[in-house]
C-alpha cells in the first residue's frame, strides 16, 4: 500500500510541475505579443525620496516612440525621436533583438547591454522603470507608454 501511494504521490508531483512550465512559457509568450505595435511615450515618474515626482516632459520628448515588432522568430525593438527647433528632426534607432521575461525587457542598445523592469497598467499602458541620475542624484525613473 505505500509504494502504490508513493508512486501516486510521485506521478502527481511530476504531473503539477510540467503543467507549471507550460504555464511559464506561454505566458512569457503574451508579454511578448502584449508589446508588439508602436509606443508613445507620454510621462516621466522619479523618486524624490520616498515621494514620487512627475518629470516636465520637453516639448520633443513628447515624440518618443518605442517600436516593437517580430522579425524571424526574434522580438525586434526600435526607438523614435524628435529633435530641433519646434521637434522637427525625426531620426530613429537601429533595430536591435530584445528578450522580454515575466518582469524585465533585456537587450542590447549600441554596446550598452540593458535590462530595465516593466510593469503593465493596462492593454493600453506600460512602463519601464530604471535608474539615471537626475539633479546630481541617482534615482529611480518610471518611463510610461500608451499604445498608439
Amino acid at each position: 500500500m505505500k509504494k502504490f501511494l508513493s508512486i501516486l504521490f510521485l506521478s502527481l508531483l511530476m504531473i503539477r510541475c510540467h503543467s507549471q512550465k507550460i504555464i511559464s512559457k506561454e505566458s512569457t509568450k503574451s508579454k511578448v505579443d502584449y508589446f508588439i505595435g508602436s509606443w508613445k511615450f507620454v510621462q516621466k515618474n522619479y523618486k524624490d525620496g520616498s515621494e514620487t515626482k512627475i518629470y516636465p516632459l520637453h516639448e520633443c520628448m513628447k515624440e518618443y516612440e518605442l517600436i516593437f515588432k517580430k522579425e524571424n522568430q526574434k522580438t525586434i525593438m526600435a526607438k523614435t525621436f524628435a529633435t530641433g527647433k519646434d521637434c522637427k528632426i525625426k531620426s530613429r534607432s537601429d533595430d536591435f533583438s530584445v528578450t522580454i521575461s515575466e518582469s524585465s525587457i533585456f537587450y542590447t542598445e549600441y554596446d550598452l547591454k540593458k535590462n530595465e523592469q516593466y510593469k503593465i497598467y493596462s492593454d493600453n499602458k506600460f512602463s519601464i522603470i530604471y535608474n539615471d541620475i537626475i539633479d546630481g542624484k541617482v534615482t529611480e525613473i518610471e518611463d510610461i507608454y500608451q499604445r498608439k
